[in-house]
Formats: structure tokens, C-alpha cells, sequence
């Protein structure tokens, strides 16, 4: 089933249209002229700046007093917004200027301008009680608190505006909730489901086995923390630190004298041999970099340390052979890319740049050498009970998870053959994996003897969604925001997330869709 390719000519200075410059040039460019535009110094990749402004912290009280207590939190920027961690300043409700400590958390690859920076300071309040700071960036800051270790489980949640989380991408493309008019259903439906979830989340717990039980799997830290700056609560932010802290507790299990961190269900350590698919698929990266850009936690940077030097130290071993494990399934490749993808994003060093690069090459050469715009593969060898015969297959649902992961790539680095993956992948969805009835995507595609058309995968089309999103935004064409939208409608309709694993893998993917299409349709 195809929709017609009808391109519509974006605006002048608009994001789509200097994305598609990027295309068709080969190189990067900036997608707007307007000044402060979050992706500027980025594309250009030139010294930026840098910029004045300031922006409102508001701190509650609310799991008890704070009496002259740390206040801290990671104050993500835009790209080329902050050239130094010093140029901060931080003003308390009378304005008045507090002693302050600022350190950077990360910095962005193409231009080394801030990427996050802890901020800490120390204040009173009384329990249930609120103060709006303000952070002025641009601005040195007069009074040296001297170091404060951050304190992001302490009495008061210090956050900023969802708007200015939004801006800077620290999750990538997000919008706030206040800003989602075109899927409010979607909104109250999928904060029902957590509410309302049964068993209740904290009852599921680690699934070496199967999935259905597990707590965490697809990035659970990675979903609330998107949900917590989609919201800005206190609320919001203390269930994503307390899945991310309930992951680093229970689901890793450290190897190489604490430098290697694998799931907790994986018994040894071997460099030389790939690691089990199994494990590959709970080593979540993503969430441990939210969680470090967003608080400054060392242990969340411990953490993806640990991931992420596996994913490193394993990448020949997953890549080697004639079938390598890299491509057993489109899932094998796919978290080895967020994973790699993380752990650049908060160390960009030359030799993890390396190694992703060569992922993305990996991807680019294994979609090439099918027509269908596939990862195809022997979707049998992975998946004996859900496909009898199946050589020339794919999965939309793993599929999604590898476009993900360039994307994430794609922030960093605007590698060239990206577009093409994406797009490429994008319209092998639209003309090839969707059902016949238009409502939803085959689970397994190309499996000769199960067909896959039943309309009740469509909750899935959430998971997916992201895929046409980052198709407009690399391509320019509006119509995949046309097609994305049909498809996540039909989602919305399907809507189950009654268990972790169901709750997460729609979020992660339905909040990155909404994201991408902002930049090209009001929200």
C-alpha cells in the first residue's frame, strides 16, 4: 500500500528545508538562520558564540525541609548558547545572587560548546514549599560556592521549564505536554496506564527468560525521564531517578575490574566472544546518559561508562564472521548503536566516534544490499516460534529501534549516509511491511508461513511512529508527516501499555515522533 511522494516546499529558514540542503550538499549546514536556533552551532560545526539570556529555576520542598541544603541540577543548552561552565550566575526570588558551583556535565562534539552543566548551590525551605531562582547564562558569576556534589535524591527537585528542556535537546526532539493539541488522547491515555498498570510497575522485576516480566526493558529510565521533561513535575522527576537508580541496583553486573558493566543475567565476560542478543537488548544507555545530563549523578556516568566500554570492547568480536551477531536481528544493531551513541555523547572521544561511524556503516552497507529498503535477514534463525520459514524477512517493530539509534548518531555527528537509511527505511514501511487493511505494520515481515496482517499489532504503530518523523526531518517532506500521523492514529486507537515493557516502547518512540513533527506542523 503506497500514499502518493506529493513534496511540500517548506518556508524560508525553516529546519526542513536547510535538512534537505544537508542531503542534497553532503555535507552539514545549518537549519536556520534564526539566532539561537538549537541546532545552529551544531551543523556548522564553526566556535560559536555564545549567547545571554536567562531562564527560571523552580525548587519544591517535597519530601521534607531543606535547611541550607544542596540544591543541584544538570541545566542542559542548546548548541553554541554556553561556551563556559564560569559564564552562569544564579539569582535567588529577591534577586539577589547566590554563592554558586558550576561544573560541565558534557559538551556538545561539533563545537565544544555546554551541553549540560551541574549547577549547585545551597538554600532553606520549608516542606511543600516553592522558590523560583533565576540562571543567568552569559553572565560570570560573582560568588564561588566552592565544589558542592550534586544532590539529586535530596529533600527539593530543582527543574526548569519543560519548554527550555524541549529547546535543548537533551533528549533529542521533544515537545511539552502543554504544547500536544493534535494527540491530547494520547496524553490522558498513557498517564492512565501508569497509574492504573497491574501488577504496579515496581512489581515486575528482572526477565532472563522472556520479556513480559521485565521491568525495565526498551529503556524504562529512558521513557520517564522523556516523560518527566514533557511534564516538569516533581512527580515526573522522581519516578525516572527511581527507575534509573532500580536499574543500576538490580540490572547490571560489572566485569574487567569495574570498567565493563553487562546485564545482570549474563554470567562471564569475553571481549573475544559477541555478546548474547539477550543481553544486548537490556544494556540501556540512553536512559544512564538522561540521567547524567539531567542531574550530574556520577553513578549515572559510571553506569554508562560500563555499557559503553562493552559495547566498545565487543564491537569486533559482534561484527566478525560471515553471519555476524551484529546483524542476527535488526535489535542486535540497533542497541549497540544507542548504546555507542550514549556513551559519545557524554565522552566524544576519537576512538568511540570510530567505532560508531563504523556502525553506521554497517547499517548503510546491510539496508544497500536489499531492494526492499529492508534490514533483511533470516527472521527463522532468531525467531523459530513465531516464523517457520522466513529467510528474506524483516521486523518493523526492531527496524524502528535502528533508526533510533542513527538519529541519536545523527545529533552527534550529521553523518551523510544517514538521510538515506532513514528514508530509505521510511518508505520500505509505507510500501512494503504495512498490512493490507492500512491499519497497522506486519509484526515479522517476509515470513513465509505466518502472515502477520492482523490490525491488533497496530499498538506497535506508536513504537514506529518516530521512523516518518525523522524522515521529514532529514528529507523535507511533509508528506511522511501525513503518513505518520495516520499510522499513529491507528496507534492511539490500539493503545495497550498494561505492563512496563508495553508503557515504555510506545513512549520512547511516540514522544520522539511528536518531536520531529513539531519542526514541521504545529504541535
Amino acid at each position: 500500500m503506497s500514499t502518493p511522494r506529493k513534496r511540500t516546499r517548506p518556508g524560508p529558514g525553516s529546519p526542513a528545508l536547510a535538512l534537505l540542503a544537508v542531503l542534497l550538499a553532503g555535507c552539514a549546514a545549518s537549519p536556520s538562520s534564526a539566532p539561537g536556533h538549537p541546532d545552529r552551532a551544531a551543523l556548522t560545526g564553526s566556535r560559536p558564540a555564545g549567547q545571554r539570556g536567562q531562564v527560571p529555576v523552580t525548587v519544591t520542598a517535597d519530601r521534607g525541609v531543606l535547611r541550607d541544603g544542596i540544591v543541584s541540577l544538570g541545566v542542559p543548552f542548546p548548541p553554541g548558547v554556553l561556551l563556559d561552565p564560569a559564564l552562569l550566575r544564579v539569582l535567588d526570588p529577591a534577586g539577589v545572587e547566590v554563592s554558586l558551583h558550576a561544573a560541565s556535565i558534557a559538551t556538545w562534539p561539533a563545537d565544544g560548546s555546554q551541553r549540560a552543566v551541574l549547577v549547585a548551590w545551597r538554600a532553606s525551605l520549608d516542606q511543600g514549599a516553592s522558590a523560583t531562582f533565576s540562571l543567568e547564562y552569559g553572565a560570570p558569576s560573582r560568588r564561588d560556592a566552592g565544589a558542592l556534589a550534586p544532590s539529586p535524591d535530596g529533600p527539593a527537585v530543582a527543574r526548569l521549564p519543560p519548554s527550555w528542556y524541549a529547546r535543548s535537546r537533551v533528549i533529542g526532539y521533544q515537545i511539552t505536554a502543554d504544547q500536544n493539541t493534535a494527540f491530547k488522547v494520547w496524553e490522558d491515555k498513557s498517564e492512565r496506564y501508569l497509574a492504573e498498570m497491574t501488577p504496579a510497575w515496581q512489581a515486575y522485576g528482572i526477565g532472563c527468560g522472556a520479556t513480559a516480566m521485565e521491568r525495565t526493558y526498551y529503556d524504562a529510565p529512558h521513557a520517564l525521564f522523556q516523560r518527566f521533561i514533557h511534564h516538569g513535575t516533581p512527580g515526573a522527576y522522581r519516578r525516572a531517578r527511581e527507575e534509573s537508580t532500580w536499574y543500576r541496583g538490580n540490572e547490571l553486573r560489572w566485569f574487567a575490574g569495574g570498567e565493563v558493566a553487562l546485564y545482570a543475567c549474563a554470567d562471564r565476560w569475553d571481549p573475544a566472544t559477541p555478546m548474547d542478543w539477550r543481553h544486548l537488548r537490556n544494556m540501556l544507555g540512553q536512559g544512564m546518559l538522561d540521567d547524567y545530563l539531567l542531574t550530574g549523578d556520577p553513578q549515572a556516568l559510571r553506569a554508562l561508562r560500563g555499557l559503553g566500554e562493552a559495547y566498545l570492547r565487543n564491537l569486533p568480536a559482534l561484527r566478525a564472521g560471515d553471519k555476524p551477531q551484529i546483524k542476527g536481528t535488526e535489535r542486535n544493531l540497533a542497541w549497540t548503536l544507542m548504546g555507542l551513541a550514549s556513551y559519545y555523547a557524554a565522552e566524544p572521544r576519537p576512538d568511540v566516534r570510530e567505532a560508531l561511524v563504523a556502525l553506521i556503516g554497517t547499517a548503510f552497507a546491510w539496508q544497500r544490499a536489499s531492494r526492499s529498503g529492508a534490514f533483511e535477514h533470516d527472521i527463522h534463525a532468531p525467531d523459530p516460534e513465531e516464523c517457520g520459514r522466513g529467510p528474506r524477512g524483516g521486523s518493523p517493530f526492531m527496524t524502528s529501534l535502528v533508526v533510533e539509534g542513527l538519529m541519536d548518531a545523527w545529533l552527534l555527528l550529521r553523518d551523510p549516509r544517514i538521510p538515506e537509511i532513514v528514508v530509505r527505511a521510511a518508505a520500505w514501511y509505507r510500501d512494503h511491511a504495512i498490512n493490507r487493511d492500512g491499519v497497522a505494520f506486519q509484526y515479522l515481515w517476509g515470513c513465509e508461513d505466518v502472515a502477520y496482517q492482523s490490525s491488533a499489532w497496530a499498538t506497535l504503530n506508536l513504537l514506529i511512529s518516530h521512523v516518518f518523523g525523522a524522515a521529514y526531518l532529514v528529507s523535507g517532506d511533509t508528506t511522511w508527516l501525513d503518513f505518520g500521523d495516520r499510522m499513529a492514529r491507528h496507534g492511539i486507537e490500539h493503545l495497550y501499555a498494561g505492563r512496563p515493557k508495553n508503557w515504555t516502547q510506545g513512549t520512547r518512540g511516540f514522544l520522539k515522533y511528536m518531536g520531529y513533527r513539531a519542526e514541521g506542523r504545529s504541535p
